[in-house]
């Protein structure tokens, strides 16, 4: 029996902490929640767990099973199942039929998503003890090992070579990014670039557009990666529309890639919510980048607006790393900052020049909660990236683009050899 030898397992090793650490209590010993908090009561005075053959003196239900080979977080992750199970069923036979008899329709499905999420929460394993830094060395020396064969899965490119180079590598896995620039400027183009770069260094890509249409977003990563005129694509204008289908030839099912998925208002009919992300990152495997392009026409539940988008933004940082992706997030400056420092040449053109983090709109979180954050400007053709927050020791360095975004060429300044 499962609730046996966990228990015997604890007597075995004289180690209590884990069920302290996988969030294991007497709820979830059905059959043998006296015995377990025996033990624990007995850890609690005498600071060791007790022999087992005390525990088998006292409880004639317990049945001590030595050598227990399975590890302890096989046997707390099954136990919790196992709650999880028997409370959602509880659940289900008792409360949830006197709830649906007595509540409206609209009342009792947000009664039982409540008393879901809470049973959840309760079964939930968790793993945030924390790292004891004066004794974990051996668990460094492993990180860095992993690092050093892993470095080209755990970084994600840019598609400019200064900036993959200015971040020490590029995105780091589990990252919130974020990615500001005026409206109208290119920013949606460039954070296509950067999932185009991710997807062919074979990371998966879920892609959020809520502001385009499926046709919009997918035409726009034709025209980066093949460079086909983007009006006349979309017209059904192309000159060279024969090189363009055999182009077409590379994205068949049969062909082993790395998925880049686009979501867009068609496929989010109640908005773009936390709940949607959460469930694409379970559904979909192989996923590396997810780019949320519009953080502004995200759903951030109700309550004042900037408490709401700073809720989003913090829940957006937990389920990056959570699921060990990295996070784009794209997010419009206002235009006042931009008529505020609005500087013009000799000859009354606009100067390119990204804004500063300081010309945030709205909430100020989505700042906090980046890892790096990077402003765009574009004019011209030229384009000027600033990274603006990093790790690395390169804040303020500016990386000079030419861009045609309708031919989908962007590419840095200095570098002439790749077109």
């Amino acid at each position: 029996m499962l609730e046996s030898q966990l228990l015997s397992k604890v007597l075995d090793e004289k180690d209590f902490t884990p069920l302290f650490r996988f969030n294991v209590d007497e709820t979830d010993f059905p059959t043998l929640g006296d015995t377990y908090a025996f033990i624990r009561e007995y850890v609690r005075e005498n600071h060791v767990t007790p022999d087992y053959r005390t525990v088998v003196a006292n409880f004639e239900t317990f049945e001590y099973q030595p050598a227990v080979t399975d590890t302890f977080k096989y046997l707390c992750t099954r136990l919790k199942a196992q709650s999880a199970k028997r409370r959602a069923f509880e659940l289900l036979q008792n409360q949830a039929v006197k709830m649906f008899n007595e509540l409206p329709g609209d009342k009792f499905v947000q009664w039982l998503k409540a008393e879901t999420e809470r049973i959840e929460a309760s079964t939930l394993v968790r793993f945030d003890l924390g790292t004891n830094y004066a004794t974990n060395g051996e668990e460094r020396k492993q990180w860095y090992e992993s690092a050093k064969e892993q470095r080209s899965r755990t970084y994600l490119p840019t598609p400019y070579p200064s900036l993959t180079e200015a971040l020490g590598g590029g995105f780091e896995v589990g990252d919130y990014i974020l990615l500001m620039a005026f409206t109208n400027r290119g920013k949606s183009w460039i954070a296509s670039h950067m999932g185009l770069a991710a997807w062919e260094n074979g990371f998966g890509v879920l892609h959020y557009s809520p502001e385009l249409s499926k046709k919009q977003q997918a035409l726009r990563l034709d025209t980066l990666m093949g460079q086909f005129d983007n009006v006349k694509l979309r017209r059904g204008l192309l000159a060279n529309e024969n090189q363009y289908f055999g182009y077409l030839e590379g994205f068949k099912p049969e062909i082993n890639a790395a998925p880049y998925l686009i979501k867009t208002l068609e496929d989010l009919p109640n908005g773009l919510t936390l709940d949607v992300i959460e469930a694409d990152l379970q559904i979909y495997a192989n996923i590396g980048m997810v780019i949320i392009d519009g953080f502004n026409l995200m759903i951030h539940g109700k309550g004042r607006m900037r408490d709401s988008m700073t809720f989003t933004s913090r829940r957006l940082r937990q389920i990056f790393g959570r699921h060990n992706v990295v996070g784009l997030v794209v997010h419009q400056t206002p235009g006042s900052a931009e008529k505020e420092k609005r500087q013009e040449d000799e000859a009354g053109r606009r100067l390119v020049k990204p804004p500063r983090l300081t010309d945030y709109s709205e909430t100020v979180a989505v700042i906090q909660d980046a890892a790096t954050a990077l402003t765009f400007d574009a004019s011209d053709g030229i384009g000027m990236i600033s990274i603006e927050k990093a790790r690395e020791p390169n804040v303020g360095q500016v990386i000079e683009l030419t861009c045609n975004f309708n031919e989908g060429r962007i590419r840095e300044t200095d570098i002439t050899d790749q077109f």
